[in-house]
């Protein structure tokens, strides 16, 4: 069985996986969105103060052209268009005109940077201003705008990012751990299985490997005995190899019809190949006094599947119905129509199956208790095999039972396949 620390680590790895990959895509993600708020931001802000720039030199030039600059902006003064921009001009450091605003009083805001451009300082009392200068023949214009709130959004933008980068990589471990745990599940259901048919074909292998193994020697140590004197452990040894051959050719087949779902369709007379498979048992039924009958009712004779398939599938359970009958038993096969599928019944009045056994009737070697008491001659994989076909045929296959008295099998198989 697959170790619960390979497990355990596999679904660490692939937890550290995926929050490194949500975690990398979160930041990227916030990064990308931080750069884009803020230069929308700044690049909104800076349109604003450029239009505002544009109108005071519109009204400059108005007032320089009807009364001359100095009278005309004691005369009139400028008129800002958005209340919290701020305008100072200044001609040959002469401060000419200004308007009132909390944030610099009396005084005049000191910027290291007179030169043309946009700047932003912060000022002692923690303003954050953004200026935008310019020179008009001899003045220079300055227009202020306080972005402190504009800035304050874009750190708890920031805040705000981190913490929903914090909750989604809590939320993405604790799915992380849920899809990890739903996707090893599968996988170590598998490879439980592996090693449980591993371990169910070695025990089952052991048995006629030992008899051989232990015939052999008997044989071994007379060696001075004829053939006629060993020939019953001559001949044990041969039907356990006759068995060991068949459980590794059944075990070949499970593994092809488990890896290897090859499909050949074709149109199949199923009442033909059904009573021409019959045929063959019917001499086998009278060698044991067995009774074996077949009927069909079809309209509909003709289907689309892969006749070996179909053929190797009603071989497994007509065998098993012969196998676990006894004398005078009878074994009934039909073929009847309901709706659109033909339903084909093998029933029999053998040993039966105990209700508690038919859920791991198609496990992979189960063999019920009373048949290995019985000491009959199997390996519990045929029924695997008829399993694997059916589902790989898309047929519905159900089983019947009351132990002691009878059993039926029965498989649906529709009529048009396509």
């Amino acid at each position: 069985m697959i170790s619960k620390e390979v497990i355990s680590k596999t679904q660490k790895k692939l937890i550290k996986i995926n929050m490194l990959v949500v975690f990398g895509f979160l930041i990227l993600l916030c990064i990308f969105t931080y750069i884009y708020f803020g230069y929308t931001n700044d690049n909104n802000i800076n349109k604003e103060m450029h239009g505002e720039l544009n109108s005071v030199v519109n009204q400059l030039e108005k007032l320089d052209s009807r009364y001359g600059l100095l009278y005309g902006l004691d005369r009139e003064g400028i008129k800002l268009q958005n209340p919290k921009d701020m305008v100072y001009i200044y001609m040959d450091d002469n401060l000419l005109n200004r308007n009132e605003n909390p944030y610099f009083g009396e005084d005049e805001p000191n910027f290291k940077n007179d030169e043309n451009g946009i700047y932003t300082y912060s000022t002692k009392e923690g303003y954050e201003i953004r200026a935008c200068i310019y020179t008009y023949k001899n003045c220079k214009i300055k227009i202020l705008r306080e972005i402190s709130s504009e800035i304050s959004s874009r750190r708890q933008l920031l805040f705000t990012m981190i913490k929903a980068v914090i909750i989604f990589c809590v939320l993405t471990y604790f799915i992380a751990i849920y899809l990890t745990r739903n996707a090893l599940k599968p996988i170590e259901i598998t490879w439980n299985n592996q090693a449980k048919f591993i371990q169910d074909a070695s025990h089952e292998l052991r048995t006629p490997i030992t008899i051989v193994s232990s015939k052999l020697e008997g044989i071994l140590k007379h060696p001075n005995n004829t053939i006629n004197d060993e020939v019953e452990s001559i001949a044990d040894a041969m039907n356990e190899t006759r068995r060991l051959k068949k459980m590794i050719n059944d075990l070949l087949t499970l593994t092809k019809e488990d890896y290897v779902d090859v499909i050949q369709k074709e149109e199949v007379d199923l009442e033909f190949l059904v009573k021409d498979l019959c045929d063959d048992f019917f001499d086998i039924a009278m060698i044991q006094n067995k009774t074996l009958k077949v009927s069909s009712n079809l309209k509909h004779k003709n289907i689309l599947s892969d006749k070996n398939k179909l053929r190797q599938l009603f071989v497994i359970f007509l065998d098993n119905a012969f196998k676990y009958t006894e004398e005078e038993d009878y074994i009934k096969v039909s073929l009847n129509e309901k709706g659109e599928k033909i339903i084909v019944k093998i029933e029999d009045n053998g040993l039966g199956i105990k209700k508690e056994e038919i859920p791991h009737l198609f496990d992979r070697f189960f063999r019920s208790e009373n048949v290995r008491n019985k000491d009959i001659d199997g390996s519990g994989i045929g029924l695997s095999i008829a399993k694997v076909i059916c589902d790989s045929l898309k047929y519905k296959l159900e089983v019947d039972s009351e132990y002691g008295k009878w059993t039926e099998f029965k498989i649906s198989i529709p009529i048009d396949v396509d």
